[in-house]
Protein backbone atom coordinates (compact mmCIF):
# COMPACT_ATOMS: atom_id res chain seq x y z
CA UNK A 1 0.00 0.00 0.00
CA UNK A 2 3.27 2.39 -0.12
CA UNK A 3 2.09 3.46 -3.61
CA UNK A 4 -1.41 4.63 -2.21
CA UNK A 5 -0.20 6.78 0.22
CA UNK A 6 2.31 8.51 -1.43
CA UNK A 7 0.26 8.94 -4.39
CA UNK A 8 -1.97 10.70 -1.88
CA UNK A 9 0.46 12.32 -0.39
CA UNK A 10 1.63 13.94 -3.76
CA UNK A 11 -2.12 15.09 -4.47
CA UNK A 12 -1.92 16.38 -1.15
CA UNK A 13 1.22 18.57 -1.96
CA UNK A 14 -0.40 19.40 -5.37
CA UNK A 15 -4.11 20.54 -4.23
CA UNK A 16 -4.27 20.90 -0.43
CA UNK A 17 -3.71 24.43 -0.68
CA UNK A 18 -6.36 25.04 -3.10
CA UNK A 19 -8.88 23.01 -0.49
CA UNK A 20 -8.01 24.61 2.19
CA UNK A 21 -8.50 28.28 0.63
CA UNK A 22 -12.07 26.69 -0.69
CA UNK A 23 -13.36 26.10 2.95
CA UNK A 24 -11.54 29.46 4.01
CA UNK A 25 -13.39 31.93 1.88
CA UNK A 26 -16.81 30.35 3.29
CA UNK A 27 -15.71 29.14 7.10
CA UNK A 28 -14.49 32.01 9.55
CA UNK A 29 -12.59 29.39 11.68
CA UNK A 30 -9.14 28.71 10.21
CA UNK A 31 -8.82 25.40 12.22
CA UNK A 32 -11.95 23.85 11.13
CA UNK A 33 -10.79 24.66 7.26
CA UNK A 34 -7.81 22.65 8.18
CA UNK A 35 -9.18 19.58 9.76
CA UNK A 36 -12.05 19.79 6.89
CA UNK A 37 -8.95 19.54 4.76
CA UNK A 38 -7.44 16.65 6.29
CA UNK A 39 -10.59 14.55 6.21
CA UNK A 40 -11.28 15.52 2.42
CA UNK A 41 -7.54 13.72 1.82
CA UNK A 42 -8.49 11.23 4.60
CA UNK A 43 -11.22 10.46 2.08
CA UNK A 44 -8.91 10.00 -1.02
CA UNK A 45 -6.86 7.56 0.58
CA UNK A 46 -9.63 5.03 1.67
CA UNK A 47 -10.90 6.02 -2.02
CA UNK A 48 -7.11 4.75 -3.31
CA UNK A 49 -6.71 2.18 -1.22
CA UNK A 50 -10.25 0.38 -1.93
CA UNK A 51 -9.10 0.37 -5.59
CA UNK A 52 -11.89 3.10 -7.05
CA UNK A 53 -9.85 4.83 -10.44
CA UNK A 54 -10.09 8.32 -10.58
CA UNK A 55 -9.69 10.31 -13.71
CA UNK A 56 -10.29 13.85 -12.48
CA UNK A 57 -8.71 13.59 -9.18
CA UNK A 58 -8.52 17.23 -8.53
CA UNK A 59 -12.18 17.86 -9.29
CA UNK A 60 -12.88 14.57 -7.01
CA UNK A 61 -11.34 16.70 -4.40
CA UNK A 62 -13.13 19.57 -4.81
CA UNK A 63 -16.34 17.82 -5.15
CA UNK A 64 -15.60 16.48 -1.48
CA UNK A 65 -14.73 19.32 -0.53
CA UNK A 66 -18.27 21.06 -1.17
CA UNK A 67 -20.44 18.44 0.37
CA UNK A 68 -18.53 18.00 3.60
CA UNK A 69 -19.24 21.79 3.46
CA UNK A 70 -22.99 21.77 3.04
CA UNK A 71 -22.65 18.62 5.67
CA UNK A 72 -20.48 21.26 7.75
CA UNK A 73 -24.03 23.83 7.26
CA UNK A 74 -26.69 21.21 7.79
CA UNK A 75 -24.64 20.64 10.98
CA UNK A 76 -24.76 23.76 12.20
CA UNK A 77 -28.25 24.79 11.42
CA UNK A 78 -28.98 21.33 13.14
CA UNK A 79 -27.87 22.68 16.59
CA UNK A 80 -29.15 25.74 16.44
CA UNK A 81 -32.56 24.86 15.91
CA UNK A 82 -32.16 21.85 18.22
CA UNK A 83 -29.20 22.58 20.62
CA UNK A 84 -26.94 19.34 19.54
CA UNK A 85 -23.40 18.92 19.42
CA UNK A 86 -21.89 19.66 16.15
CA UNK A 87 -20.18 15.94 15.73
CA UNK A 88 -22.67 13.27 14.75
CA UNK A 89 -21.57 10.58 16.45
CA UNK A 90 -23.31 7.97 14.77
CA UNK A 91 -22.29 9.31 11.05
CA UNK A 92 -18.89 10.11 12.26
CA UNK A 93 -17.59 6.75 11.31
CA UNK A 94 -13.93 7.70 10.08
CA UNK A 95 -12.62 9.90 13.01
CA UNK A 96 -12.76 13.92 11.43
CA UNK A 97 -9.61 15.30 13.31
CA UNK A 98 -6.57 16.90 12.29
CA UNK A 99 -4.13 13.98 13.11
CA UNK A 100 -5.99 11.20 11.10
CA UNK A 101 -4.79 12.23 8.20
CA UNK A 102 -1.19 11.48 9.14
CA UNK A 103 -2.05 8.81 11.41
CA UNK A 104 -2.86 6.78 8.46
CA UNK A 105 -0.21 7.86 6.67
CA UNK A 106 2.25 6.53 8.59
CA UNK A 107 0.03 3.30 10.01
CA UNK A 108 -0.77 1.35 6.54
CA UNK A 109 -1.36 -1.75 8.47
CA UNK A 110 -4.55 0.21 10.12
CA UNK A 111 -5.48 1.63 6.73
CA UNK A 112 -5.46 -1.52 6.04
CA UNK A 113 -7.83 -3.10 8.43
CA UNK A 114 -10.37 -0.59 7.44
CA UNK A 115 -9.85 -1.62 3.30
CA UNK A 116 -10.41 -5.16 5.01
CA UNK A 117 -13.77 -4.37 7.16
CA UNK A 118 -15.09 -2.10 4.20
CA UNK A 119 -14.24 -4.88 1.69
CA UNK A 120 -16.27 -7.82 4.16
CA UNK A 121 -19.38 -5.70 4.01
CA UNK A 122 -21.98 -6.81 1.26
CA UNK A 123 -21.65 -4.72 -1.93
CA UNK A 124 -24.53 -2.88 -1.96
CA UNK A 125 -23.94 -1.79 1.76
CA UNK A 126 -20.21 -0.69 0.65
CA UNK A 127 -21.69 1.46 -2.29
CA UNK A 128 -24.20 3.42 0.09
CA UNK A 129 -20.96 3.84 2.20
CA UNK A 130 -18.79 5.21 -0.36
CA UNK A 131 -21.48 7.15 -1.59
CA UNK A 132 -22.19 8.51 2.06
CA UNK A 133 -19.73 8.75 4.02
CA UNK A 134 -16.00 8.86 1.50
CA UNK A 135 -17.89 11.19 -1.21
CA UNK A 136 -20.16 13.01 1.25
CA UNK A 137 -22.89 12.81 -1.47
CA UNK A 138 -26.26 14.18 -0.07
CA UNK A 139 -29.34 11.88 0.96
CA UNK A 140 -31.55 13.17 -2.06
CA UNK A 141 -28.58 12.36 -4.99
CA UNK A 142 -28.23 8.80 -3.44
CA UNK A 143 -32.08 8.52 -3.06
CA UNK A 144 -32.02 9.35 -7.04
CA UNK A 145 -29.33 7.03 -8.04
CA UNK A 146 -30.86 3.92 -5.96
CA UNK A 147 -34.81 4.50 -6.33
CA UNK A 148 -34.79 4.69 -2.83
CA UNK A 149 -37.15 6.66 -0.48
CA UNK A 150 -34.85 8.72 2.16
CA UNK A 151 -36.91 6.79 4.98
CA UNK A 152 -35.55 3.42 3.13
CA UNK A 153 -32.17 4.70 2.65
CA UNK A 154 -31.56 6.57 6.12
CA UNK A 155 -32.10 2.74 7.89
CA UNK A 156 -29.77 1.14 4.86
CA UNK A 157 -26.94 3.45 5.68
CA UNK A 158 -27.62 2.69 9.79
CA UNK A 159 -27.16 -0.96 8.93
CA UNK A 160 -24.43 -0.34 6.46
CA UNK A 161 -22.91 1.57 9.18
CA UNK A 162 -23.48 -0.75 11.88
CA UNK A 163 -22.30 -3.74 9.87
CA UNK A 164 -18.70 -1.30 9.38
CA UNK A 165 -18.17 -0.84 12.34
CA UNK A 166 -18.69 -4.73 13.75
CA UNK A 167 -16.02 -5.63 10.79
CA UNK A 168 -13.50 -3.14 11.66
CA UNK A 169 -13.71 -3.84 15.56
CA UNK A 170 -13.66 -7.59 14.81
CA UNK A 171 -9.87 -6.67 12.76
CA UNK A 172 -8.98 -4.45 14.87
CA UNK A 173 -8.92 -6.19 18.14
CA UNK A 174 -7.89 -9.58 16.22
CA UNK A 175 -4.40 -10.12 18.24
CA UNK A 176 -6.28 -9.73 21.31
CA UNK A 177 -10.03 -11.63 20.71
CA UNK A 178 -11.07 -14.25 18.52
CA UNK A 179 -13.45 -12.82 15.92
CA UNK A 180 -16.84 -15.12 17.39
CA UNK A 181 -16.55 -13.62 20.89
CA UNK A 182 -19.85 -13.06 21.97
CA UNK A 183 -18.94 -9.16 22.72
CA UNK A 184 -18.46 -8.24 18.79
CA UNK A 185 -22.22 -8.28 18.79
CA UNK A 186 -22.41 -5.27 20.90
CA UNK A 187 -19.44 -3.86 21.39
CA UNK A 188 -20.32 -0.33 19.34
CA UNK A 189 -23.13 0.23 22.39
CA UNK A 190 -20.03 -0.57 24.72
CA UNK A 191 -17.26 1.86 23.28
CA UNK A 192 -17.40 4.41 21.35
CA UNK A 193 -16.17 4.15 17.33
CA UNK A 194 -12.90 5.30 17.46
CA UNK A 195 -10.43 4.43 14.13
CA UNK A 196 -6.93 5.02 15.91
CA UNK A 197 -7.65 4.17 19.43
CA UNK A 198 -5.59 1.18 20.60
CA UNK A 199 -7.76 -2.06 20.97
CA UNK A 200 -5.68 -2.74 24.32
CA UNK A 201 -6.61 0.78 25.19
CA UNK A 202 -10.26 0.20 25.03
CA UNK A 203 -10.58 -3.15 26.41
CA UNK A 204 -8.95 -1.82 29.56
CA UNK A 205 -11.00 1.05 29.31
CA UNK A 206 -14.21 -1.62 29.68
CA UNK A 207 -12.48 -3.37 32.60
CA UNK A 208 -11.99 -0.30 34.40
CA UNK A 209 -16.08 0.37 34.04
CA UNK A 210 -17.03 -3.21 35.87
CA UNK A 211 -14.15 -2.94 38.41
CA UNK A 212 -15.51 0.94 39.27
CA UNK A 213 -19.21 0.01 39.30
CA UNK A 214 -18.18 -2.79 42.01
CA UNK A 215 -15.82 -1.18 44.22
CA UNK A 216 -18.89 1.87 44.19
CA UNK A 217 -21.32 -0.66 45.47
CA UNK A 218 -19.82 -2.68 47.49
CA UNK A 219 -20.83 -1.21 50.95
CA UNK A 220 -24.68 -2.09 50.02
CA UNK A 221 -23.93 -5.00 47.59
CA UNK A 222 -25.50 -7.58 50.29
CA UNK A 223 -28.31 -5.62 50.76
CA UNK A 224 -29.39 -6.55 47.55
CA UNK A 225 -27.98 -10.03 46.68
CA UNK A 226 -30.84 -10.62 50.18
CA UNK A 227 -33.29 -8.95 48.06
CA UNK A 228 -32.72 -9.71 44.49
CA UNK A 229 -30.94 -13.38 44.47
CA UNK A 230 -32.22 -16.91 44.66
CA UNK A 231 -33.37 -17.64 47.91
CA UNK A 232 -33.29 -21.64 47.73
CA UNK A 233 -29.81 -21.77 46.06
CA UNK A 234 -28.05 -22.54 49.12
CA UNK A 235 -30.48 -25.89 49.77
CA UNK A 236 -29.93 -26.95 46.45
CA UNK A 237 -26.27 -26.47 45.99
CA UNK A 238 -25.20 -28.35 48.91
CA UNK A 239 -27.55 -31.37 47.78
CA UNK A 240 -26.28 -31.61 44.15
CA UNK A 241 -22.24 -31.90 44.55
CA UNK A 242 -20.58 -34.79 47.09
CA UNK A 243 -18.93 -32.17 49.23
CA UNK A 244 -16.59 -33.29 52.07
CA UNK A 245 -13.77 -31.64 54.05
CA UNK A 246 -10.88 -32.98 51.54
CA UNK A 247 -12.09 -30.59 48.84
CA UNK A 248 -10.37 -27.43 47.72
CA UNK A 249 -13.09 -25.05 45.93
CA UNK A 250 -12.47 -22.03 43.98
CA UNK A 251 -15.24 -19.20 44.00
CA UNK A 252 -14.15 -16.85 40.78
CA UNK A 253 -15.38 -13.49 40.86
CA UNK A 254 -16.43 -13.84 44.44
CA UNK A 255 -17.91 -10.68 45.38
CA UNK A 256 -18.53 -10.23 49.01
CA UNK A 257 -18.28 -13.92 49.77
CA UNK A 258 -21.85 -14.84 48.47
CA UNK A 259 -20.98 -18.55 46.70
CA UNK A 260 -17.74 -18.41 49.36
CA UNK A 261 -20.16 -18.38 52.50
CA UNK A 262 -22.43 -20.76 51.51
CA UNK A 263 -19.94 -23.66 50.79
CA UNK A 264 -17.83 -23.34 53.49
CA UNK A 265 -19.38 -25.21 56.06
CA UNK A 266 -19.23 -28.06 53.79
CA UNK A 267 -15.43 -28.58 52.56
CA UNK A 268 -12.24 -28.01 53.35
CA UNK A 269 -10.68 -24.90 51.86
CA UNK A 270 -12.56 -22.15 50.08
CA UNK A 271 -10.64 -19.96 47.94
CA UNK A 272 -12.49 -16.33 46.75
CA UNK A 273 -11.15 -14.22 43.84
CA UNK A 274 -12.00 -11.03 42.59
CA UNK A 275 -10.73 -7.94 41.22
CA UNK A 276 -12.23 -5.70 43.79
CA UNK A 277 -10.82 -4.87 46.74
CA UNK A 278 -13.82 -2.95 47.70
CA UNK A 279 -16.24 -6.22 48.07
CA UNK A 280 -12.90 -8.59 49.23
CA UNK A 281 -13.15 -6.29 51.93
CA UNK A 282 -16.80 -6.78 52.84
CA UNK A 283 -16.43 -10.07 52.01
CA UNK A 284 -13.39 -10.41 54.48
CA UNK A 285 -15.39 -8.97 57.12
CA UNK A 286 -18.68 -11.20 56.88
CA UNK A 287 -15.77 -14.37 56.63
CA UNK A 288 -14.47 -12.94 59.63
CA UNK A 289 -18.30 -12.77 61.69
CA UNK A 290 -18.89 -16.19 60.84
CA UNK A 291 -15.24 -17.36 62.13
CA UNK A 292 -14.48 -18.75 58.47
CA UNK A 293 -10.47 -19.52 58.74
CA UNK A 294 -10.32 -21.91 55.89
CA UNK A 295 -11.32 -19.05 53.15
CA UNK A 296 -8.69 -17.14 51.86
CA UNK A 297 -9.10 -14.37 49.63
CA UNK A 298 -7.52 -12.67 46.73
CA UNK A 299 -7.28 -10.14 44.59
CA UNK A 300 -7.58 -10.79 40.88
CA UNK A 301 -8.53 -11.44 37.60
CA UNK A 302 -11.00 -14.36 36.42
CA UNK A 303 -9.17 -14.37 33.41
CA UNK A 304 -6.15 -14.69 35.05
CA UNK A 305 -6.42 -16.49 37.53
CA UNK A 306 -3.63 -16.75 40.96
CA UNK A 307 -4.02 -20.66 41.39
CA UNK A 308 -1.85 -23.45 39.91
CA UNK A 309 -3.04 -25.82 37.29
CA UNK A 310 -5.29 -28.71 38.71
CA UNK A 311 -4.83 -27.19 42.14
CA UNK A 312 -9.07 -27.07 43.26
CA UNK A 313 -11.49 -29.82 43.35
CA UNK A 314 -14.74 -27.35 42.48
CA UNK A 315 -14.31 -23.84 40.63
CA UNK A 316 -17.29 -21.87 41.44
CA UNK A 317 -18.52 -18.62 39.42
CA UNK A 318 -21.86 -16.61 40.39
CA UNK A 319 -23.46 -13.97 38.33
CA UNK A 320 -19.29 -13.55 36.83
CA UNK A 321 -19.79 -14.38 33.04
CA UNK A 322 -21.63 -10.80 31.89
CA UNK A 323 -19.26 -8.74 33.53
CA UNK A 324 -16.06 -10.14 31.29
CA UNK A 325 -14.96 -9.06 28.10
CA UNK A 326 -14.29 -12.86 27.26
CA UNK A 327 -16.01 -15.71 29.00
CA UNK A 328 -14.45 -17.95 26.76
CA UNK A 329 -11.38 -16.98 28.27
CA UNK A 330 -12.61 -16.93 31.80
CA UNK A 331 -13.86 -20.57 31.01
CA UNK A 332 -10.64 -21.54 29.87
CA UNK A 333 -8.74 -20.19 33.06
CA UNK A 334 -11.50 -22.35 35.30
CA UNK A 335 -10.85 -25.72 33.25
CA UNK A 336 -7.05 -24.90 33.75
CA UNK A 337 -7.51 -25.26 37.53
CA UNK A 338 -9.87 -27.78 38.20
CA UNK A 339 -8.24 -31.20 38.69
CA UNK A 340 -9.51 -33.86 36.54
CA UNK A 341 -12.90 -35.33 37.22
CA UNK A 342 -13.09 -32.09 39.28
CA UNK A 343 -16.79 -29.50 39.01
CA UNK A 344 -17.48 -26.59 37.72
CA UNK A 345 -20.50 -24.90 38.72
CA UNK A 346 -21.68 -21.53 37.05
CA UNK A 347 -24.80 -19.59 37.79
CA UNK A 348 -25.94 -16.51 35.44
CA UNK A 349 -28.80 -14.81 33.81
CA UNK A 350 -30.34 -15.88 30.86
CA UNK A 351 -29.97 -13.50 28.22
CA UNK A 352 -32.42 -10.79 27.71
CA UNK A 353 -33.38 -7.43 25.98
CA UNK A 354 -32.65 -5.31 29.02
CA UNK A 355 -30.30 -3.19 27.13
CA UNK A 356 -29.50 0.04 30.38
CA UNK A 357 -28.06 -2.94 32.04
CA UNK A 358 -24.22 -1.89 31.34
CA UNK A 359 -24.75 1.47 32.81
CA UNK A 360 -26.58 0.25 35.21
CA UNK A 361 -25.15 -3.07 36.38
CA UNK A 362 -21.53 -2.60 35.09
CA UNK A 363 -22.24 -5.48 32.52
CA UNK A 364 -20.67 -6.22 29.55
CA UNK A 365 -23.12 -8.49 28.28
CA UNK A 366 -26.86 -8.88 28.24
CA UNK A 367 -27.15 -12.02 30.23
CA UNK A 368 -25.20 -15.34 29.13
CA UNK A 369 -26.52 -17.29 26.05
CA UNK A 370 -26.86 -20.94 27.39
CA UNK A 371 -26.28 -22.21 23.83
CA UNK A 372 -23.24 -20.76 23.42
CA UNK A 373 -21.99 -21.30 26.60
CA UNK A 374 -22.55 -25.22 25.96
CA UNK A 375 -20.62 -24.73 23.18
CA UNK A 376 -17.68 -23.35 25.03
CA UNK A 377 -17.58 -26.45 27.44
CA UNK A 378 -17.88 -28.73 24.88
CA UNK A 379 -14.68 -27.26 23.21
CA UNK A 380 -13.00 -27.55 26.70
CA UNK A 381 -14.19 -30.90 27.21
CA UNK A 382 -16.62 -29.86 29.88
CA UNK A 383 -19.38 -32.46 30.23
CA UNK A 384 -22.36 -30.65 30.92
CA UNK A 385 -24.42 -32.52 33.63
CA UNK A 386 -27.35 -30.58 34.76
CA UNK A 387 -29.07 -27.43 33.76
CA UNK A 388 -31.78 -26.24 35.63
CA UNK A 389 -33.63 -23.09 36.28
CA UNK A 390 -31.86 -20.55 39.57
CA UNK A 391 -35.09 -18.19 40.27
CA UNK A 392 -35.30 -14.94 39.26
CA UNK A 393 -33.41 -11.61 40.27
CA UNK A 394 -35.18 -8.62 40.05
CA UNK A 395 -33.21 -5.44 40.11
CA UNK A 396 -36.28 -2.61 41.41
CA UNK A 397 -34.87 -2.21 44.69
CA UNK A 398 -31.14 -1.68 43.50
CA UNK A 399 -31.64 0.84 40.60
CA UNK A 400 -35.00 1.74 40.51
CA UNK A 401 -35.76 0.08 37.28
CA UNK A 402 -38.20 -2.51 37.48
CA UNK A 403 -36.97 -5.22 35.57
CA UNK A 404 -36.88 -9.23 36.51
CA UNK A 405 -33.83 -11.41 34.92
CA UNK A 406 -34.32 -14.82 34.80
CA UNK A 407 -31.00 -17.38 35.97
CA UNK A 408 -30.13 -20.40 35.29
CA UNK A 409 -28.00 -23.05 37.20
CA UNK A 410 -25.41 -25.48 35.33
CA UNK A 411 -22.89 -27.99 36.62
CA UNK A 412 -19.75 -29.32 34.47
CA UNK A 413 -17.62 -32.45 34.84
CA UNK A 414 -13.84 -32.02 34.26
CA UNK A 415 -12.96 -34.86 31.86
CA UNK A 416 -10.87 -37.24 33.13
CA UNK A 417 -7.29 -37.33 31.24
CA UNK A 418 -7.33 -41.62 31.07
CA UNK A 419 -8.85 -44.85 31.56
CA UNK A 420 -11.80 -44.23 34.03
CA UNK A 421 -13.43 -41.44 32.41
CA UNK A 422 -16.12 -43.25 30.74
CA UNK A 423 -16.74 -45.39 33.75
CA UNK A 424 -17.00 -42.39 35.86
CA UNK A 425 -19.58 -40.41 33.91
CA UNK A 426 -21.85 -43.20 33.43
CA UNK A 427 -22.42 -43.10 37.30
CA UNK A 428 -22.11 -39.82 37.53
CA UNK A 429 -26.09 -38.63 38.26
CA UNK A 430 -28.63 -40.17 41.12
CA UNK A 431 -31.68 -41.29 40.19
CA UNK A 432 -32.69 -38.36 42.41
CA UNK A 433 -31.31 -35.91 40.32
CA UNK A 434 -28.26 -35.49 42.61
CA UNK A 435 -24.38 -36.31 41.81
CA UNK A 436 -22.96 -39.52 43.04
CA UNK A 437 -20.02 -39.60 45.17
CA UNK A 438 -17.14 -40.56 42.89
CA UNK A 439 -15.97 -44.04 43.50
CA UNK A 440 -12.38 -44.03 44.91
Amino acid sequence: MHHLTSSAEELYNHYHKDIVRFFADHLTDRELAWDLCHEVFLRLLITLASGKQLSHPQGWLMRVAKNLLIDTYRHRQIVATRQLALSDQETAMLATDSRTFKTLLEREDMLQIIIEAFNAIPEKYRLLLFWREIERLPLQEISLQTGTTDSVLSTELWRARKLLQKEYQRLRFRDILHSDEEIFGHLDALLQFNVTAAPEEQLHQLEAHVHDYFEQIAPTWDNYVASAYEADLQERLTRLLPWNRSMTVLDAGTGTGYLASMIAPHVGHVIGVDCSSAMLAQAGVKMAQADYQHVSLHQGLAEQLPLATNSVDVAMCHMLLHHVVSPRTVLSELHRVIRPNGYLVIVDAHAHKHHWTPEAFGDLHYGTHLKKLRKHLSALQIKTLLVEDAGISHSGLSIGTDASFANFLLIGKISERGKRNQRIEEQEICAHGCLSTLSR
